[in-house]
């Protein structure tokens, strides 16, 4: 699982793409600094509170069954979010060893169970 100067990074990356301050979907008094701010984005953003997030590289068998949870994941800002008036993909990885999150995000992603 990524660290948490990870996890902030990729949140600071993502927010870079909204025009729309994330205040507007997680409340900024429950959040007791910076730091927190950004890994309370980074976990909503897996699970999808900023729009489906769906794994890029998992493999399954022939019944459909998960053989390796993916490590790379997309999610699509659309066009009103985006601050270039375009839907943009945002790309990211789940650094070392698998955690569990990424059998659920490409679960979740694939039935469209968000």
């Amino acid at each position: 699982m990524n660290s948490d100067s990870q996890k902030i990074e990729i949140a600071k990356r993502f927010e870079q793409l909204h025009k729309t301050p994330f205040s507007v979907w997680t409340s900024e008094e429950e959040h007791t600094s910076e730091e927190e701010h950004y890994l309370s984005v980074y976990e909503n953003l897996l699970m999808g509170v900023f729009g489906d997030c769906y794994g890029l590289n998992a493999e399954y068998d022939e019944k459909g069954d998960l053989i390796n949870e993916a490590t790379e994941f997309e999610l699509v800002v659309d066009r009103f979010e985006s601050t270039d008036d375009d839907s943009e993909l945002f790309h990211f990885e789940i650094t070392s060893e698998p955690s569990g999150i990424g059998k659920f995000i490409e679960e979740h992603g694939r039935h469209g169970d968000w």
